[in-house]
């Protein structure tokens, strides 16, 4: 199991649309985690890929690996515009889902 139980569970049981109204620019997994994530991404992907990184955000979980296009997916606008990584992103506004220029 690449995640354990206590890894499965969101810490903030209170509604998302609320959370991710304004930026926050934070991380919202420990550093442990990230670096976790980043080597499995680096284990399972391959460069000249095209990625779809979803619940993405300003921080990039991606390797140092050149991709062929990235599609971030996340719930703020303002924190998707600050990850250098994307090449395009949607989000989820208050009125439904928009996409970058």
């Amino acid at each position: 199991m690449i995640l354990s139980t206590n890894q499965r569970h969101k810490l903030d049981s209170s509604d998302d649309d609320f959370f991710y109204d304004y930026p926050r620019f934070v991380t919202h997994v420990d550093d442990g985690f990230i670096a976790q994530l980043t080597k499995l991404y680096g284990e399972l992907l391959q460069p000249d890929s095209r990625v779809l990184d979803l619940m993405s955000s300003w921080v990039s979980h991606l390797p140092d690996m050149d991709f062929a296009y990235v599609e971030g997916h996340g719930l703020n606008q303002e924190e998707l515009a600050k990850n250098s990584r994307l090449d395009h992103y949607l989000y989820k506004s208050q009125s439904g889902s928009a996409a970058s220029p």
